[in-house]
């Protein structure tokens, strides 16, 4: 635009014009614009991680980095607003040096940013510090239970089902992979949920011993290192040993073939520590492959993941008091709660921020366009939007939101949705020990409109990641299955 059009402009009373000039104004969009980018681009990250198996400290990145984008947001909010403020001043006479000005600005974003910081902190921390034995303890059984589904290892009643006859790609999908980041803060934190999760805790425990360690498949090879050592210790045996030896405290006899010495009780002993086995099992130093593993499976995955199961359950489903300060389960119900309560609330703020400031580049846009336009025309409703340059803006997040409550897929409109939602009405959400303000049927509302959100919005956020931000993964690396 040149100045004689700015002259012009700045001539006409009934035309509204930026606040800031013209290079601040630009300025400004170009920082909210790469925000926004950065913002999306995390949006799109944390379904990813929410959708797959993730471990405490990914979570705890993943954390910090939706804290640090959320501080940004309220950084930039300060930043237009002192920058107008000083604009307003500077028309009035009252006119400031560049260095004081940029100082001020700086330190108010900077301290808007760390108590930003801070605060989304604490009450997250709250939260978790806060939170009830119960609420940690069924955490730790939702995320079992979301685990199972995400790996197809059980189908949610309810829920459609992919040609296969299971639900993996269902929970691949962005709207899957919003409802499972709700999922499991709905289940932990209504009481009448829990009785499932009780009910299916034993089995969704066996499914993540054997998810974690890579299936049969990964079972097996472990199986393959422990012969592979013991075949070792074989070769040795049979090149020093002419007489009564001993091995692992056990005195053995001379000249023995491979086999007899892999079934020597002390091989066996040793076996079974290695792979986690009961007392009464048998190893064979062969197992056939021809049939997919099917006698392995039987013979040795089985009885490990039921022994492993049966360690590991009766701490699972300890008193509630151990997950209090203190007790023996409290890291782990810590680690929990946080793994249940951060991808909601990273979410919420996510979006929160992502609406604010695509409101406000909006506005940014709008105002000196529709100034612009209103030089060469003064059709009325380019005049409505000069004059309330927020309006259109504001109405069209309201809009989309309006439409993601009432709008279905293939989630929101199954029947399990539908059970689920009978199910909220009049239940209360119980993180703490206190009353919470949040009801079963509001966050379920949260979560239809983020679900349906996320099934439009993941693909461009996706790409954004990709290509614009050049693949970061924002602390979280996607494992290859």
């Amino acid at each position: 635009m040149t100045e004689r059009v700015i002259g012009e402009l700045g001539s006409r009373p009934a035309i509204k014009r930026p606040t800031l000039p013209l290079w601040q104004n630009g300025l400004v969009i170009i920082i909210t614009l790469t925000y926004l980018i950065c913002e999306l681009a995390f949006n799109s990250r944390l379904l990813d991680l929410v959708g797959s198996l993730s471990t405490p400290d990914e979570i705890h990145s993943m954390e910090r980095y939706g804290r640090a984008l959320t501080a940004i947001a309220a950084a930039l909010l300060v930043l237009q607003l002192v920058l107008a403020g000083n604009a307003r001043l500077k028309r009035r006479g009252i006119d400031f040096p560049p260095l004081y000005v940029a100082s001020m600005v700086f330190s108010l974003c900077l301290l808007t940013g760390v108590v930003t910081w801070q605060t989304v902190e604490r009450v997250i921390e709250q939260q978790v510090a806060q939170s009830t034995g119960e609420f940690r303890q069924k955490s730790l059984l939702a995320q079992l239970y979301q685990q199972s589904l995400i790996d197809g290892q059980q189908t949610l009643e309810g829920i459609p089902l992919d040609p296969d006859g299971g639900q993996r790609q269902t929970w691949t999908s962005p709207s899957g992979k919003a409802f499972l980041a709700m999922l499991p803060l709905l289940m932990s934190s209504v009481s009448r949920y829990h009785a499932l999760l009780e009910r299916e805790a034993a089995q969704n425990l066996r499914d993540s011993i054997s998810v974690q360690e890579g299936g049969i498949l990964g079972y097996y090879k472990a199986w393959l290192a422990a012969r592979a050592e013991i075949y070792q210790d074989y070769l040795h045996y049979a090149q020093v040993s002419q007489k009564e030896t001993r091995y692992h405290g056990e005195v053995i006899p001379a000249r023995l073939d491979w086999e007899a010495f892999f079934m020597l009780e002390g091989v066996q002993t040793t076996l079974r520590d290695r792979l986690s086995l009961p007392r009464q099992s048998t190893i064979r130093p062969e197992y056939p492959k021809d049939d997919a593993l099917k006698q392995f499976a039987l013979a040795l995955q089985a009885p490990h993941l039921d022994y492993a199961v049966q360690q590991q359950l009766p701490r699972l489903q300890g008193a509630l008091a151990s997950y209090g300060p203190g007790g023996v389960n409290e890291k782990r119900g810590e680690d929990a709660a946080r793994a249940v309560l951060v991808p909601p609330i990273a979410l919420m703020f996510s979006l929160l921020g992502a609406l604010t400031h695509l409101a406000k580049l909006l506005y940014l846009l709008l105002l000196p366009l529709s100034a612009a336009l209103l030089y060469i025309t003064s059709w009325r409703p380019v005049r409505l939007l000069n004059r309330h340059p927020l309006t259109f803006p504001v109405l069209l997040i309201c809009l989309l939101l309006g439409m993601f409550s009432v709008m279905n897929n293939g989630i929101t409109a199954s029947p399990a949705y539908h059970a689920l939602r009978q199910g909220l009405q009049g239940a209360d959400v119980a993180i703490t020990g206190e009353p919470s303000a949040l009801s079963g049927g509001t966050l379920l509302r949260v979560i239809h409109a983020v679900s349906i959100g996320q099934s439009y919005s993941y693909p461009l956020n996706h790409a954004l990641r990709q290509n614009l931000l050049m693949g970061f993964d924002f602390g979280y690396e996607t494992r290859e299955k």
